[in-house]
């Protein structure tokens, strides 16, 4: 039997791993180096692909450094929108973030958190994306919940879920002495932290706060 190489399936899946290898080398380069060593010549090579190459997967050379960690979010929310309509926001929350806390882009995220503490650029670059990752988690909340959602309620609830993400991050990462920083093994005390965290933040939302009611009507 001859494999179809050129099937859109095989194409598709090229494509992604060249897309990871490409965000894995630009990691890889600010843990090293900050950010200001972040070049289109220095990923491509990193990678192994042609420069042109890094072009066609990428309008930016920054956007290489977020591929993986926003395809995270996007899945985040989408499992999110996804849970039953019937469960609790915590358990969602719970289920969503036991699904993917495996998913290698997390140990990324604790490498590009520890290389912001010698690096204020890729302090400022962080910043900016978690502001990104609250807007997408907003978008999540008010798909789940629908037009008639408080956008007060929608808006506290992202902003909380974005800085418990990246402050039990952060908070992994300065408890951890240098020597004994492995990504890879520091997962599991994100986890724990990440329970515990959401564990506080749902004790202090009421599960029935997202509609909008209308104003009793005035007595006259």
């Amino acid at each position: 039997m001859t494999l179809n190489l050129s099937s859109p399936g095989l194409r598709a899946a090229k494509k992604e791993r060249t897309r990871e290898a490409l965000s894995q080398a630009a990691v890889a380069i600010v843990a090293a180096e900050g950010i200001d060593a972040l070049t289109a010549d220095r990923i491509a090579a990193e990678a192994g692909v042609a420069r042109r190459t890094l072009f066609n997967y990428f309008a930016h050379v920054e956007d290489v450094l977020t591929h993986s960690l926003g395809t995270v979010t996007q899945s985040m929310v989408a499992a999110f929108v996804a849970r039953p309509s019937e469960e609790s926001l915590q358990d969602s929350v719970t289920a969503v973030l036991a699904a993917l806390l495996d998913d290698p882009v997390f140990a990324q995220a604790i490498v590009l958190e520890r290389a912001a503490d010698h690096s204020p650029a890729t302090r400022r670059f962080l910043r900016e994306f978690a502001d990104n990752q609250i807007q997408a988690f907003e978008a999540g909340l008010r798909d789940r919940f629908g037009v008639d959602a408080d956008p007060v309620f929608v808006a506290a609830l992202a902003a909380s879920i974005g800085a418990i993400v990246t402050r039990m991050t952060r908070l992994v990462v300065v408890r951890t002495p240098e020597d004994e920083f492995d990504p890879v093994m520091l997962m599991g005390r994100l986890r724990l932290l990440l329970e515990q965290s959401f564990s506080l933040l749902f004790t202090g939302f009421d599960e029935a706060a997202p509609i909008v009611r209308p104003d009793p009507p005035k007595e006259k």
